[in-house]
C-alpha cells in the first residue's frame, strides 16, 4: 500500500468519525430538548439538584439538606410565573394572531399546533404546582 492511500484512508476514517459524532450529538440534544418539557417541572427541579451536586461536589448529607430548599425555591418561582401567566397568554395570543396574517393556511395550522403544545406545558406546570401545594 502506498503512503498516499494510507493517508487518504486515515483522513476518510477521521472525517467519518467526526461526522458521526456531530450527527449523534445533534440527535441527542434534539431529543433531550423535546422530551425535557414532557417530563414537566419535576424534571427541572431534578436537573437543578443534579447540576448543583456536580458543580459543587455536594456530599450525600448536603444533598439531603439542600433538596428541600431547592424544592421550595422552585415552587415559589413557578407560583410567581403562573401568577403572571394570564398576562403572558394575552400577549402571546395577540402575537399569534398577528403572525397568522402573514402565514399560509398550512403554516397557520402548524403554528396552532405549536401553541397547543405550549398550552399543554403550562397546564402541566399548573397541575404540578397544585399537587405540590396539596402535599404541603
Amino acid at each position: 500500500m502506498t503512503r498516499g492511500k494510507l493517508w487518504t484512508g486515515l483522513i476518510v476514517l477521521f472525517l467519518t468519525g467526526t461526522l458521526t459524532g456531530i450527527a449523534g450529538t445533534s440527535l441527542f440534544y434534539k431529543y433531550e430538548r423535546q422530551h425535557r418539557w414532557e417530563r414537566g417541572p419535576a424534571a427541572t427541579q431534578e436537573r437543578i439538584m443534579k447540576r448543583l451536586t456536580r458543580e459543587l461536589s455536594l456530599l450525600t448529607g448536603q444533598q439531603a439538606e439542600i433538596e428541600p430548599i431547592v424544592r421550595t425555591v422552585h415552587l415559589e418561582i413557578l407560583k410567581l410565573r403562573l401568577q403572571h401567566q394570564p398576562e403572558v397568554e394575552r400577549i402571546l395570543t395577540r402575537g399569534v394572531a398577528d403572525l397568522k396574517t402573514k402565514l399560509s393556511t398550512d403554516q397557520q395550522a402548524k403554528l396552532d399546533g405549536l401553541y397547543a403544545q405550549l398550552e399543554r406545558r403550562w397546564q402541566v406546570s399548573r397541575d404540578y404546582l397544585q399537587a405540590a401545594q396539596e402535599r404541603r
